[in-house]
Formats: structure tokens, C-alpha cells, sequence
């Protein structure tokens, strides 16, 4: 280890925390799975927040005939 390197290390520097977000673990829209997409968006994720639990009730004032994807597949 460089002087430099040691007279740096430890002044007045913190640890940074980087959080990732949870739906960027779905990758590619091609790639992703229904598995995954049901764990990070679906219906039992919104109900366990308040602020999910307040989508779905948006979603029920609106209409919405699907209240939260990553269930079976849709048929057309």
C-alpha cells in the first residue's frame, strides 16, 4: 500500500450505502419471469404496504379489471 494510499484511508471518509431498488432486478422485459414479477409487484407485495395497499384501492376506484400483473398469464 502506497503512502498516499494509507494517509487517505482514513481521513475524514465515510462508508457509502448503496441500496438498490427491487424492480431492477427484473432485467430485461424479454428475460424477466412471472415468478419474479409476482414476488416484486404482485398482489400479496401490495397488500403488505400501506402505500401498495394504496394502489390497489386507486386501482379499484378506477376500474381496473387487473389489480396487480404477475398472476397467470392473460388469455386474449
Amino acid at each position: 500500500m502506497s503512502p498516499l494510499r494509507k494517509a487517505l484511508s482514513g481521513v475524514g471518509r465515510q462508508t457509502l450505502v448503496v441500496e438498490a431498488n427491487n424492480k431492477k432486478g427484473l432485467g430485461c422485459t424479454l428475460g424477466g419471469t412471472r415468478r419474479k414479477r409476482a414476488r416484486v409487484s404482485g398482489f400479496r407485495v401490495r397488500m403488505s404496504s400501506v402505500g401498495g395497499r394504496k394502489v390497489l384501492k386507486a386501482r379499484r376506484v378506477k376500474g381496473r379489471k387487473r389489480l396487480a400483473p404477475g398472476g397467470r398469464p392473460v388469455r386474449k
